[in-house]
């Protein structure tokens, strides 16, 4: 990939499943679309903090109890992240009229979450903390997302919803569980 491209550039180029170098109109398409999601986008985050042997959520899965062991975790911070409804009802606005640009600003949106909340979790300051593990990795069920939304009242408040499966409304939405030393 091309090396003047940042971090969010080569995150959407991959999300678009590009495995060569890409086109200096192409990379002009993803800037653009990059621009785009920015414009709109509102991140918004919540994290609560809970001591391991006091956590209400179901944390015992073995995915999750390797990675807080191999870390020496004691605490979970629980991550949520969104990007809000704009970037959603964009999606949905470009499905129909330009398919081609809303897989790219798709892509872009993805990118931008995960830097957003990368970004954000950086600064929380946690002491030697794991990967961010979500809900559906492993054998961590998506149904946790359920038990979250129900010890974690401030994530209503960010305007997410969880359909029947599972899913957070808005799409463009994360749960992270991460361990650490607290």
């Amino acid at each position: 990939m091309n090396s003047e491209l940042t971090e969010l550039e080569k995150r959407t180029l991959l999300y678009l499943n590009f495995k060569s170098e890409a086109s200096e109109e192409q990379i002009t398409m993803v800037r653009k679309a990059i621009g785009e999601v920015k414009s709109v986008a509102r991140p918004v985050f919540t994290v609560k903090y809970y001591k391991i042997s006091e956590c209400p959520i179901d944390i015992s899965f073995k995915s999750l109890q390797e990675i807080f062991a191999k870390g020496g975790s004691d605490s979970v911070a629980f991550l949520i992240s969104t990007l809000g409804a704009a970037v959603d009802k964009r999606i949905d606005r470009l499905k129909d009229s330009e398919p081609a640009k809303m897989v790219l600003f798709d892509a872009a949106a993805n990118a931008y979450i995960e830097e957003v909340t990368n970004e954000y979790q950086k600064k929380l300051g946690l002491k030697s903390q794991t990967f961010r593990f979500a809900p559906g990795y492993g054998d961590v069920p998506l149904t946790l997302q359920k038990q979250i939304f129900d010890n974690i009242p401030e994530i209503s408040k960010m305007g997410l919803t969880l359909d029947d499966g599972c899913l957070m409304h808005p799409f463009k939405s994360m749960t992270g569980i991460i361990g650490f030393v607290g």
